[in-house]
């Protein structure tokens, strides 16, 4: 009897040792709950999110791994240019906005949107020939984008030879 509980409590010890010892995956929450108000004629109506719609450095290897997908798009300027953004506009919107946006030199554009649960639910690539330009985006009639809730948007820009100089993010909301 002492040699079963004995083996009991080694079976029962090794076993909590080795689940203590597992690696557990650390679920990052983002915080979708910043963004930078606009209006129709796209001005700021609200606090600003100073943390989006900039180029941003932080954490660009694992924020643009969602951007990595094949296109069809091809641009001939192979030099890095200059980005200025402005956040998108009406922003809450009901599903309908634009972003206005300027580059120096032929460039793509890829956007990358997930939603709270860090879930792509929409991509696509843009050939941006230069100069000001503005994107519409229409998620009215997408499934994915629920009224009442924040999305955040990726962004990345890049030369004729793909090479990555300008990356970053920002949240909206669709009411």
């Amino acid at each position: 009897m002492k040699r079963a509980v004995t083996a009991v409590i080694i079976v029962v010890f090794t076993g909590l040792l080795f689940f203590s010892s597992c690696k557990k995956d650390v679920v990052e929450v983002l915080d979708f709950s910043k963004y930078t108000s606009t209006d129709n004629d796209c001005s700021i109506t609200g606090p600003i999110d100073s943390t989006a719609w900039k180029n941003d450095v932080l954490n660009r290897t694992r924020d643009t791994a969602r951007l990595i997908f094949s296109d069809d798009l091809f641009v001939t300027d192979s030099m890095a240019g200059t980005i200025t953004l402005n956040p998108p506009c009406p922003n809450p919107s009901d599903g309908l906005f634009i972003w206005n946006i300027n580059t120096t030199r032929q460039c793509k554009l890829k956007v990358v949107c997930i939603n709270l649960s860090n879930e792509v639910i929409y991509y696509n690539a843009y050939r941006l020939v230069g100069g000001k330009m503005t994107v519409g985006f229409n998620f009215k009639g997408n499934s994915a984008f629920k009224a009442g809730n924040n999305y955040r948007l990726y962004f990345a820009f890049y030369t004729a030879t793909d090479s990555l100089y300008y990356s970053g993010h920002g949240d909206f909301r669709i009411e």
